[in-house]
Order: structure tokens, then sequence, then C-alpha cells
């Protein structure tokens, strides 16, 4: 090739490479506002639908918790009611509770067959009307009394003075389910935080790998456009343009698939924020310098420390707390009582009141046969489940240490080797160019370049993964970012 066809050939190169710069950055890229990861957080943390409803899970304990004290308090009733009734028993008792029972409230029809209607004292019958014959017409008032109307009012205390400890350990038992509900909730807010973490700075390793690939592109393209390389006369160019389409193909599957990966990580951040985060270009950023502002960890931190092990451990006491209330269900019950009672009709106002000592124990109930062995098989199945947890925990600590470490020294040699196959291609590109190599050397270059931004945008995802992973064991997320 003569050596002034080159010189074309260079100067085409470097304004498409000009050119083609130009359109490296897609259009929403330079329209969507730019976001740093706190400002993303801090978005998610207020809108986040799954948070709000964690956050009321915790109040809903709250109240459990609180109304659960109040077990020593005296019970408070009234009983108001007005009624109308031909009932022989409520008619007498309404008018007796009006304390103006009378005489003529007795009255049966047996009055009627006395003998003392129709005889005197000497047993003679009576010569004149007298009150004693009166009763020949008495009504059957007692049994028969009509119907009537009533008022009564009742306002009554119980104050239970042992219940057997149910309500002591119910208590208990609230206190430690509201104690796992809030363990919960900063489980699932530091789940959530991983997941933004992750989500976010992997829309910039899925953007970087995006750049890398149009870079790559480009020059394929200019290859593939500039040089008469696909001629059956030269099979070695033949060969060689064939490689630089396969490679220009592949690189154009892997740019798609990392464009869809990154509109799948920014749609996933729409949604933890509850839909309050649009369209927005994340702040570019080192994995590494990210890493340690918003993902940090301890290596010393103990298996005691980890918040889902504490969760369990908070439902294993409530467990065994919940014996102690299947027990006093065996145990008698104490209490005092006082009712006043208030009673208005036809004929007058009265009050009343009935105050005393109970006492109630269950003799027999067959629904509460063998309540405190299952009771305590929950208890030791909870606690078994919280151990087994610990252990995990603790083991899966460690493994993330270890893997933190080794993808560590992985993405270093990642991104060395795709520095140095970069440094490759550019000085295969001037030998090209010179006519030192074949253009089939020149395609080989190309693909070992895609082949270690592959394998360098890998790495950076898997640790990233990993770090955000150990932020399950860390201490409490830092309150700026809150």
């Amino acid at each position: 090739m003569r050596i002034t066809e080159r010189l074309n050939i260079v100067g085409k190169q470097t304004l498409r490479s000009m050119i083609g710069g130009l359109f490296l950055f897609p259009a929403w890229i330079s329209a969507a506002p730019l976001y740093d990861f706190e400002s993303v957080w801090k978005k998610v943390l207020e809108n986040s639908p799954s948070l709000k409803a964690k956050t009321m899970e915790v109040e809903a304990a709250k109240s459990a918790s609180e109304r659960a004290g109040l077990h020593w308090f005296p019970r408070l009733y009234t009983d108001l009611r007005t009624y109308n009734t031909n009932d022989p028993t409520l008619n007498f008792m309404g008018k007796l509770g009006q304390r103006a029972a009378t005489q003529s409230d007795f009255s049966t029809m047996s009055v009627r067959s006395n003998p003392a209607n129709y005889l005197d004292s000497n047993n003679h019958p009576y010569q004149n009307l007298n009150p004693n014959t009166a009763n020949l017409f008495a009504k059957d008032t007692l049994n028969r009394p009509g119907s009537n109307t009533y008022s009564r009012g009742t306002l009554g205390m119980d104050l239970s003075l042992y219940e057997g400890g149910s309500q002591s350990a119910l208590k208990e038992v609230r206190d430690k389910e509201l104690e796992g509900t809030r363990l919960e909730r900063e489980y699932f807010k530091r789940t959530l935080y991983l997941q933004t973490a992750l989500a976010y700075q992997s829309s910039v390793i899925f953007e970087d790998s995006i750049r890398e690939q149009d870079r790559l592109l480009n020059q394929l393209e200019i290859y593939l456009s500039s040089y008469r390389l696909d001629s059956s006369l030269n099979p070695l160019g033949h060969a060689g343009s064939l490689s630089l389409k396969s490679i220009k193909l592949r690189l154009g599957a892997e740019k798609r698939e990392n464009e869809l990966s990154r509109t799948e990580t920014l749609e996933s951040l729409k949604i933890l924020s509850g839909g309050s985060i649009e369209e927005f270009r994340a702040e570019e950023n080192s994995l590494i310098r990210f890493s340690e502002n918003y993902l940090p960890f301890s290596s010393d931190l103990s298996q005691s420390n980890t918040v889902l092990s504490k969760v369990f451990d908070s439902y294993s006491n409530a467990s065994k707390q919940k014996v102690k209330m299947e027990n006093a269900k065996f145990l008698p019950k104490v209490g005092v009582y006082a009712e006043a009672y208030g009673y208005q009709g036809d004929r007058n106002f009265a009050n009343a009141y009935n105050a005393g000592i109970y006492l109630q124990m269950n003799l027999l109930n067959p629904t509460d046969i063998g309540s405190r062995k299952e009771a305590i098989m929950r208890s030791e199945a909870a606690q078994a489940k919280a151990t087994e947890v610990k252990i995990k925990e603790n083991s899966n600590f460690l493994i993330l240490l270890r893997k933190e470490k080794s993808l560590a020294e992985t993405r270093v040699d990642a991104e060395k080797a795709y520095q140095i196959q970069s440094e490759q291609l550019r000085i295969s590109q001037g030998l090209f160019k010179k006519g030192n190599i074949p253009i089939i050397t020149l395609a080989e270059s190309f693909s070992r370049t895609a082949d270690a931004l592959r394998k360098k945008s890998q790495s950076d995802l898997e640790y990233l993964k990993t770090r955000a992973e150990l932020i399950l064991y860390s201490g409490d997320i830092d309150e700026n970012r809150n």
C-alpha cells in the first residue's frame, strides 16, 4: 500500500474518531439530571413503600406492647338499657329494683279460692260484704303482670389481683415482638440500602462498559470502512475482515446487554423509591471510592452483632414467655369487683350496689390439654432456629470477608489486564498502519481487548455485590445518609 494512501486513510481515521466521539453519549444522558448516591438514597428512604410498611408494623407492635402494659389497671364498664316486657320475672325484679313492690304485686288466682273469702273466723258465711269477699275478684298480677317499661343502668369495676402470670408474660411477649419488629425494620433498611447502592453503582459500571464498547466499535468501523480487506484475492485479509465483523457483532450484542442491564438497574431504583425517582444519570466515580464512602465494613465484627441473628433471638425469647402464658391457664385467678345499679319505672327511681371478691380456675378444658407441651416444643424450635441463624450469619460473614479480599485482587488484576490489552491494541494498530502485522493479528488484538473489558466489568460487578452484602454486617448506617 502506498504511503499517500496510508496518509489518506490515517486522516480519514482521525476525522471519523473525532466525529464518532460526539456520539459516544446518548441524548438521554445529557437531558437527564445528575444525582449523587446520597440524593438517591434519601429519596428511597423517604418514599419506599416497603419501608413505610415496615415502619407501620413497628408502630403496631409498639401499640400492642403499650396496651399489654395496662393489664394491672382496673376494667371499668357500663350497661344502660330501657326495655318493655311482659315476662313475670323481669316485671317483678323491675318493681323490686325500684323498691316499690306492693302487696297487690303478689296477687295470684289462688286468692279467689281462699276459704276466708266466704267464711268468718267462726266458719259462718258472711252476711255482709267485706274486704275478704273482694278477693273473689282479685287479679293474677304476679303471673300475668302485663307489659311494662323499665330502665336499668349498671356501672362496674373489675380489678384482677392475680391471673397466674399470664398478663405479665403477655407483656414480655409483646416487648420481645416489638424488639424483633424494630430489628426487622433495621435489617430491611440495610437490605434496601444494599439494593440501592448495588443498583446505583452497577449503572455506573454498565455506563463505563458501554462507553468503552462504543470506542472499540468506532475503531472497528474505521478499519472495516477504510480498508479494502474483504477480497477473494486476499484470503488473509478476507479472514481478518470476517474476524473484525464477528467482533463488531459480538461487541454490539454485549453493548445491548449492558444497555438493558443499565435500564433495569435504573428502573429498580424507581421502584425502590416508590416512583419518586424519574430518569437520571448517576455521578461518575470509581468503584473503590464509592465502596470506601458508602459501603464500609469492619473485619472485627462478631457474630452477636448481626441484625438478623438478633431478630431470631428476640422471637426466641418471646416463645419462652408464651410457655408461661400456657402455664397460667391451669392456675387460679383472683380479683375484686363492684357494681352500682340504677332502676327506673312508672313507680319510682332507686339504686343499689354489689361488691365482692372472686376466684376462678380452669378445672377441665379439653382444648387446653397439651397446650403447654406445644408451647415448649415451639420455644425449643425457635431457639434452635436462632442458633442456626447465628452460626450461618457468622460463617457467611467470614466467607464474605475472604471473598472480598480475593475479588479485590481479581478486580485489580482485571483492571491492569484491560489497561495492558488496550495499550497492546494501540501498538497493534500502529504496526498495522505501517504494514508490519496482518489484519488477522489486529483482529485478534481487538478480540482480546473485548474479552478483557468484559472480564473487567464482571469483576467490578462481583466485587460491588460482595461489598454491598457486607453492609448487612456493618454498624449502623451513617445518619447523614438517612
